[in-house]
């Protein structure tokens, strides 16, 4: 029986051993073996994230570039607002044309037991993910405050925020969020589970108080405009007020939509980043991290589908982009003419 318990015995030491052994072999900055391994989890998860990644890096990339285009071509669309959706619709091209991609390679990595194809591609999509995805997040915190000060300032709105101002809250964003990226690089622990985290709730809360302040402003100025026209009847001061204030509720309503969807692919990394946080690495987690990742990154596809979808002016301009990029549709119509 001592016989036994000292083989037991034995045998977990040279397992700690080992493990321990691996993980100095293991050498891959900021990774461990936690990180690289894929343990019992069915590789077919893995492959349906890679699949996904490689569907949504083409859309977030084809649908960012359009909009990027399309305001930028169009005189019209040379607002503040529409600054900071160019902003945005850059951040998202980055995340299609960078952090998936990465994102893929680093998959690939772990399913094929390259260390190097991980170990390089993780470290450059954690930098790359950490910034865009900031940059992203804290644009549409932007856009969300932009609508509350059209609404806040009234007439001053136009002379206070101005296209440079836009685009100087723009450089800000991109600073904090190559600060965020880079500092992974020397305190992961802090830029993931501190900086991230800090960064995504006083977001999503300075956005929700955003469109509180804006739903309750809407909702006076409604019930105002209702008891004009009742009381002088409908003239054309109060049709054009009427138009703005509609104008107005489609675009906060569009921004407040990106809001939702960010929730949406946010709320679960930060839930899986908060328990790794309290708990400690694993392979669950970490597996449930990379999963979650992808639902962040799937949101930089569906920013631009939501806005091109509920502003009309820029679902037009991009239609019109769309046909400068595609010739045979422009002459399948010029023949069709001709033939009327």
């Amino acid at each position: 029986m001592d016989f036994l318990k000292q083989k037991a015995s034995n045998a977990t030491v040279d397992e700690t051993h080992a493990t321990k052994m691996e993980n100095e072999v293991f050498s891959c900055y900021h990774f461990t073996v936690t990180d690289f391994n894929i343990g019992d989890i069915w590789p077919g998860w893995y492959i349906l994230s890679c699949a996904l990644s490689a569907v949504f890096a083409i859309t977030a990339t084809v649908a960012n570039l359009l909009v990027i285009v399309a305001i930028r071509r169009t005189p019209s669309l040379h607002s503040p607002s529409n600054t900071l959706l160019f902003g945005l619709a850059l951040a998202d091209l980055g995340v299609g044309l960078l952090v998936h991609p990465l994102y893929f390679s680093l998959i690939i990595g772990k399913l094929t037991r390259k260390r190097e194809v991980f170990c390089e591609a993780g470290i450059t999509v954690e930098v790359t993910a950490n910034a865009l995805c900031i940059i992203s997040l804290l644009t549409v915190t932007a856009v969300s405050l932009d609508r509350y000060l059209a609404l806040r300032l009234h007439l001053r709105y136009k002379e206070l925020v101005t296209i440079k101002r836009a685009i100087i809250s723009i450089g800000i964003i991109w600073l904090i969020g190559a600060f965020s990226g880079t500092l992974w690089l020397y305190a992961p622990e802090m830029a993931v589970k501190y900086n991230v985290m800090i960064i995504i709730v006083l977001c999503l809360l300075a956005a929700a108080f955003s469109y509180v302040q804006i739903y309750r402003a809407v909702s006076r100025v409604i019930h105002s405009e209702l008891t004009l026209k009742s009381a002088v009847g409908r003239n054309e001061d109060i049709r054009e007020q009427t138009a703005n204030m509609a104008s107005f509720k489609s675009h906060a309503l569009s921004t407040f939509l990106v809001y939702c969807l960010i929730i949406l692919c946010y709320l679960p990394y930060f839930c899986v980043v908060f328990v790794i946080t309290l708990t400690g690495p694993s392979i669950p987690k970490r597996f449930s991290y990379d999963i979650t990742a992808v639902l962040v990154f799937i949101n930089s596809s569906l920013n631009p589908l939501v806005y091109c979808w509920r502003l009309r002016d820029i679902r037009n301009a991009v239609r019109k982009t769309v046909k400068l990029l595609v010739p045979f549709e422009t002459e399948r119509e010029q023949s069709t003419c001709a033939q009327n």
